[in-house]
């Protein structure tokens, strides 16, 4: 371990003097606030996904109130949903951040296997539920969840735990890669094309960030490419939204519909918007219009000025997060880092592409906004890991114990 590192059990053990080369060292004793005080969660980070779960409540309520008023003469129905499962998921964020995220290594498997084994049970008849003709949920009595969002944060400890003590090519690295396959597989066959896409692209930056080749990423993803193509061409649901997205309005009345309303919506917001609550899309033209094309309500409603500060909300994100990982001082607490926040963003990024226009149509949510109690708890708590490693930034130590929870090293003055 390096000599600027100190070992928890050293850490207990701070002495007022010692002596080197004869001279007498006045040791700095230790923090006032224990010897578990690792620092502060960075404050930047929580103001902005504080900021992105508040702006989410507010767009969740106008774009579903419509919907919820006709189906359950509630107009704060889904608001109400979303509400408690934001409790929650910010009880579970500050929660984890306090926890010493270099004891999630030893939750690595547990956790993988245990979210594998709920996904395989969506594919079990009578045991899943099957909503809009997609088998992605498991049933707790009243309680539905999606088991694929769990996999998320399980694929990147998996993977975070694994090239933080080998190279890529390690067998317990490949050993880890071929169960996120696994996962992303399941959850092709749910069908949820997006959401697997998710999980391979969080793995792929993880692995790049490990130091796999990028020749190697292209060669891969030209084989996952063609997968996914030989998949899309036997799914007749998934071929005609490619065809829709290549060409919306030969396909207005069926698969097109979904974006031109889309883009409707946002041309119609032109440079500040239609005003909070005025969206005519959300009016049962827009499908899913509280979900997955949220972003197009905002559009309407915020218009460009909106975006763009909705957008700018993700690029902070993205920036305070890779500067976690750059500044965190162990292997792992930098892949987890870039894990979390690579998966975060790619999602938003997809759903605003989606939204626009820009790439075929998935059942993709944009994070901390779009209603759905699952991906929202999961989301913040993998935020709650994110602020466990600011907790912990400064010096990288040259070698990391599983078990060791290092510590700076004191300060010495001579006198």
């Amino acid at each position: 371990m390096s000599s600027k590192i100190l070992s928890a059990q050293d850490s207990t053990r701070w002495r007022r003097q010692s002596k080197a080369s004869g001279r007498s060292l006045k040791v700095a004793p230790p923090s006032t606030e224990g010897p578990e005080f690792r620092g502060l969660p960075d404050k930047a980070l929580i103001t902005l996904v504080c900021s992105l779960c508040g702006f989410g409540l507010m767009a969740v309520f106008s774009a579903s109130a419509p919907e919820a008023l006709s189906s359950y003469q509630d107009a704060t129905y889904y608001l109400r949903r979303q509400a408690i499962c934001c409790v929650i998921g910010l009880f579970a964020m500050f929660t984890i951040s306090r926890y010493d995220y270099r004891r999630l290594k030893k939750w690595a498997w547990p956790v993988a296997l245990g979210s594998f084994g709920l996904l395989c049970l969506t594919l079990v008849p009578g045991v899943s539920v099957t909503t809009m003709g997609s088998t992605r949920w498991l049933a707790i009595g009243p309680l539905q969840f999606q088991p694929s969002e769990m996999c998320k944060i399980a694929s990147i400890l998996l993977i975070a735990s694994g090239i933080s003590k080998h190279f890529w090519w390690h067998r317990q690295v490949v050993v880890r890669i071929v169960l996120v396959l696994l996962m992303a597989t399941i959850v092709v066959k749910q069908p949820d094309l997006g959401t697997a896409m998710m999980l391979s692209g969080g793995m792929v930056a993880l692995l790049f960030a490990g130091g796999l080749n990028p020749l190697l990423i292209l060669v891969a993803g030209g084989g996952a490419f063609g997968y996914m193509w030989h998949h899309v061409q036997k799914t007749p649901y998934q071929m005609a939204r490619i065809m829709s997205w290549l060409d919306p309005y030969r396909y207005h009345q069926k698969e097109g519909w979904n974006a031109i309303q889309s883009q409707l919506a946002i041309g119609s917001g032109g440079l500040l918007g239609v005003g909070f609550g005025r969206s005519m899309q959300k009016l049962f033209y827009l499908p899913v219009q509280h979900a997955d094309f949220i972003f197009a309500v905002i559009a309407e409603e915020f218009g460009l000025i909106g975006c763009t500060v909705l957008i700018s909300l993700f690029v902070l994100f993205g920036y305070f997060g890779f500067r976690t990982a750059l500044r965190s001082r162990t292997l792992f607490g930098r892949f987890l880092a870039i894990g979390i926040t690579s998966s975060i963003t790619l999602q938003a990024m997809v759903n605003i592409m989606v939204t626009t226009g820009i790439v075929p149509v998935t059942g993709i949510t944009l994070p901390f906004i779009s209603y759905g109690g699952t991906s929202l708890v999961i989301t913040l708590s993998m935020v709650g890991v994110l602020l466990s490693v600011s907790r912990d930034s400064g010096q990288m130590s040259e070698d990391e114990d599983e078990d060791d929870i290092v510590k700076p090293a004191a300060q010495t003055t001579r006198p």
